[in-house]
């Protein structure tokens, strides 16, 4: 489990955290309990009614029980944005790594080179009769093996991508971890009619705004941090070619007040 910091067009830097290995396990769990229960439903209130050998259930077995299943993740991760009723219930989902929504093309590729998607079609069936006879759940061992590829590549990337992933320039993100707006260099400003006291600030760029909000957030944690505030602010006085009898700290503030603001038209 990592945090992944995404620079935004708009001078914000977005924290994700992603999925941890227990929330994505309880994610496939689930999605695996939907499916059993789905294909439970079809195959004794539809197909035994039908009839085994009949050509109308060979049908429905296809249209809606194994192409369904087949496509399960594809499906949900692209309709209903990166989530399938797994990743729902265990908060996770597909994001892009550039922090946007991730596309069809991306949503198909990471479902490609998920070989567990090639199994899961079988899956339910082997449940379904490991619950009617233990014996079963030895069959659970060899679709085991097609999820060792991805196993590996989630330890061992630095964003636990598996291997769809990393092709396809996704990552599974915990979809409730929330990063305090605080923590960026934003700055909301509320007013309505606001006027910039320093447009001058626009000189300056994101790694010194930034570098002013680490040094805001610290500046009463010590004396020698203040007094490196206070000569920050005159730096950045004569940097900008500006006066200004405000405090150290609130010139500072004022700037990045100005500068979101001037930012965000």
């Amino acid at each position: 489990m990592s945090l992944i910091t995404i620079a935004t067009p708009f001078n914000i830097d977005l924290e994700f955290k992603t999925a941890a290995f227990g929330r994505r396990f309880l994610a496939w769990l689930v999605d695996l309990g939907v499916l059993c229960a789905y294909n439970y439903i079809l195959e004794y209130f539809v197909l035994n009614p039908l009839g085994v050998d009949s050509e109308a259930s060979v049908i429905v077995f296809i249209l809606f029980t194994a192409l369904p299943t087949f496509f399960y993740n594809l499906l949900f991760e692209t309709f209903f944005n990166g989530q399938s009723i797994g990743k729902r219930a265990a908060g996770v989902k597909v994001l892009s790594v550039n922090g946007d929504e991730a596309t069809f093309s991306q949503y198909l590729i990471r479902w490609l080179l998920g070989f567990g998607n090639y199994i899961m079609i079988s899956l339910p069936f082997i449940v379904e009769a490991a619950i009617k006879n233990p014996v079963y759940l030895f069959f659970l061992i060899v679709p085991m093996f097609f999820y060792i590829p991805d196993l590996l590549a989630f330890g061992i990337s630095a964003r636990s991508q598996r291997l769809g992933d990393l092709a396809a320039g996704t990552v599974v993100i915990d979809n409730n971890y929330d990063t305090s707006i605080s923590e960026t260099i934003y700055l909301d400003v509320k007013e309505e009619n606001y006027t910039p006291v320093y447009p001058q600030v626009m000189r300056l760029t994101d790694r010194d705004i930034n570098g002013i909000r680490n040094l805001l957030d610290v500046k009463n944690s010590s004396k020698d941090n203040y007094t490196y505030l206070v000569q920050v602010a005159s730096r950045v006085k004569e940097v900008l070619g500006v006066q200004s009898d405000l405090e150290s700290s609130e010139f500072l503030m004022q700037l990045l007040r100005d500068y979101n603001y001037l930012t965000s038209r």
